[in-house]
């Protein structure tokens, strides 16, 4: 999904809940809830179930019982925060601070090359899947595709600067063939 311009591919960070009192203040599920991001963004887009964004100035951000209540400028009334109920709030990979030395955020990990410890080609990371109990990358080969837990018995090094991940112990894990192969 990108930005109402197409200029950047939008990040879900939460999901409306619903309206929270009179004046249009929304009650936000966060996906990630350690995040801290969405009460230090100036702005934020809200994608809509049909696909469409618009982006709206945050004026005030707070946590509220593991949730967060947010207001927008122009969102005024009860009736305004319960028609974006279900709405995605998000934001572009831009509007993300720097990661710490060492650290990266998951979503750019996806698109990175990955290779075993050998140095040979297994794939590419398709996308990033959070479990409860595991954080798995999905790895897409023309072989097919497998779920590899980010575990240090699988994954030995993530170096997103050279867009490569290090794995190992990878005949463990099941292998789904493409269909028809």
């Amino acid at each position: 999904m990108d930005t109402p311009d197409g200029s950047a591919e939008l990040i879900e960070l939460a999901a409306i809940v619903r309206a929270h009192g009179l004046r249009g203040e929304l009650l936000l599920k966060l996906f990630n809830p350690d995040s801290t991001l969405l009460c230090e963004t100036p702005h934020v887009f809200l994608k809509a179930r049909d696909g469409s964004a618009r982006r709206f100035e945050v004026e005030s951000a707070r946590e509220h019982s593991g949730s967060l209540l947010m207001t927008l400028k122009g969102v005024d009334t009860r009736d305004a925060g319960e028609a974006l109920r279900g709405n995605r709030v998000c934001l572009t990979r831009a509007d993300f601070p720097p990661p710490a030395e060492g650290e990266h955020y998951l979503v750019d990990l996806v698109g990175l090359s990955v290779r075993d410890a050998q140095g040979n080609a297994v794939g590419k990371v398709e996308d990033v899947i959070e479990y409860p109990s595991v954080t798995c990358f999905l790895v897409v080969a023309p072989e097919g595709k497998r779920e590899v837990p980010n575990l240090p018995r699988y994954v030995l090094e993530i170096d997103a600067a050279q867009a490569l991940i290090v794995v190992d112990n990878l005949a463990e894990l099941e292998l789904e063939k493409p269909k028809g192969g």
